[in-house]
């Protein structure tokens, strides 16, 4: 069997050079499209060997007109402050629906370009936290 023979490496470049977009979107921008977003949310709690959790999912569309939806999708994706506002809107959401406290707070989030926007879809899971009964036995 016969291998290829030693080959002499090419010599790198003084310069590399790669042409990139950078994109961003400030705060106030994502505080405003929230505040006027269309959110739908809905739950229940389920029997566990562990105790009741509560599943839900939250949908926020954000209207952005004058913008592509996937453009504004591909950035929403990605930008960490817009995943935690959806996350808290999400638990905040969660909380007034669940029939008690909620503990840990596991979550999925999805975001895709629609006609009307971007929607934002969180599924969120968490256990309740529910008081045991006390007797009143005095023990």
């Amino acid at each position: 069997m016969t291998r290829p023979g030693i080959v002499k490496a090419r010599g790198l470049p003084l310069v590399l050079a790669h042409e990139t977009t950078l994109l961003s979107a400030p705060e106030p921008a994502w505080r405003a499209l929230f505040e006027h977003a269309d959110t739908i949310s809905e739950g229940s709690v389920r029997e566990e060997a562990s105790g009741r959790v509560w599943y839900g999912s939250t949908s926020l569309i954000l209207s952005v007109p004058g913008y592509d939806p996937a453009l504004v999708a591909a950035v929403a994706g990605r930008d960490v402050h817009l995943r935690l506002r959806a996350v808290r809107t999400a638990r905040r959401e969660a909380s007034l629906r669940a029939p008690g406290r909620l503990g840990r707070f596991t979550c999925e989030i999805v975001v895709t370009p629609e006609p009307r926007g971007v929607r934002i879809d969180v599924d969120v899971q968490a256990p309740l936290i529910e008081r045991r009964a006390r007797t009143r036995s005095g023990v």
